[in-house]
């Protein structure tokens, strides 16, 4: 039993960077999820657009009161609609009616109007705590008996929905997580278990390039990896009633981007890594840097800031912005322009850069 301890241990040890590898990814993936979580960078005060048509002075009470807890900007409605609906830079917009001032200090209930991106639910529910401490400190101020005289309409700029499932924020971001644990562990280690099973090298001798062997290769994982995202999502909108947008072309073609970039990543872990054992934790570490850098596990807005900074380095950043426009926002195929376009940029570089490497490591022309 010693000797068979021994053995093995000196075969471990042989690859030196693969037992490395294996140390360094928990610590980078707890360091991640820490930071991300737990991190004391609260990040800028949270960005609320607020639209003055009183002027009063009780309006202006209110805007005085929300910019103690948030980033209050003060401007027009059609600002503040391309804000909230087109640019997604911040989760509503507050809308204080002409003549607020005068039926509040008559004792008259006034209604605010809320333009809300529900997709943006987090950072939504703080916006609507915010109103509800604004109201109360006013209160407060003039008649702390008095009862409530504010209510809220919500009016969604960016769907038909006044509000998303749970379900709709966590599966598209989980799906695509374990796209990429499947596509990139399988791209990767394939690759390697064909050269060390001696197919690859068998390959080299069929009359066409030895790239164009591997484009074969990663095409069958691409038809796998869209299979997947396919079943997952299907999944989703059959048991949880997970919304796949108004398009279903529009769908089809941000995962068919998604997996390609999947598929390059694979690649290029397989060029990286020198032995199959190399793969397993740098594929790991690359899956798990996406999936926190992109947002797949939790929302972008309780990132530290720097993380926020970051984000557009990962593409999986790219794919949720599309996933949340077509879940949570009900957009179609016009939205898919900017993140299938990034999508597609970062799978031809990393694919680029995967042939060249596998191609110098282990082709022998």
């Amino acid at each position: 039993m010693l000797a068979v301890f021994l053995k093995d241990l000196r075969i471990i040890l042989r690859d030196r960077w693969a037992f490395l590898f294996s140390l360094a990814v928990p610590i980078l993936v707890i360091s991640i999820i820490a930071t991300a979580l737990f991190s004391s960078d609260g990040g800028p005060k949270l960005l609320v657009p607020v639209v003055n048509d009183d002027q009063g002075p009780v309006a202006n009470t209110f805007v005085k009161l929300l910019g103690e807890h948030a980033d209050v900007q003060p401007m027009s409605r059609a600002e503040a609609e391309h804000l909230v609906r087109d640019q997604n830079k911040a989760p509503a917009a507050i809308v204080f009616p002409e003549g607020l001032s005068k039926r509040y200090l008559q004792g008259k209930s006034t209604e605010l109007e809320l333009l809300t991106d529900p997709a943006q639910a987090v950072d939504l529910n703080q916006v609507k705590v915010l109103l509800l401490l604004m109201d109360k400190d006013a209160a407060a101020l003039a008649d702390p008996l008095d009862e409530e005289r504010i209510s809220l309409r919500e009016s969604n700029l960016t769907g038909n929905r006044k509000e998303v499932t749970n379900f709709e924020q966590n599966v598209p971001g989980f799906s695509i997580m374990f796209m990429l644990l499947a596509v990139v562990f399988g791209t990767s280690m394939s690759l390697h278990d064909e050269r060390e099973w001696g197919t690859l090298p068998h390959l080299l001798v069929a009359p066409v390039s030895f790239t164009w062997i591997l484009v074969g290769k990663l095409a069958a994982r691409f038809v796998l990896g869209l299979l997947q995202m396919i079943a997952l999502f299907a999944w989703g909108h059959w048991m949880f009633r997970v919304s796949l947008g108004s398009s279903r072309l529009a769908f089809l073609l941000l995962s068919a981007a998604v997996v390609y970039a999947a598929v390059a990543t694979g690649l290029l872990v397989a060029g990286l890594a020198r032995t199959r054992e190399q793969t397993q934790p740098l594929s790991l570490a690359v899956v798990m840097f996406l999936s926190a850098m992109g947002g797949l596990w939790w929302p972008k807005s309780i990132e530290p800031q720097w993380m926020r900074d970051l984000s557009p380095v990962a593409y999986t950043t790219w794919a949720m912005r599309g996933m949340n426009d077509l879940v949570l926002r009900d957009r179609g195929l016009e939205a898919m322009g900017v993140p299938v376009s990034a999508l597609l940029l970062y799978g031809t570089v990393l694919l680029a850069l995967g042939l060249r490497l596998f191609r110098s490591r282990h082709s022998a022309r």
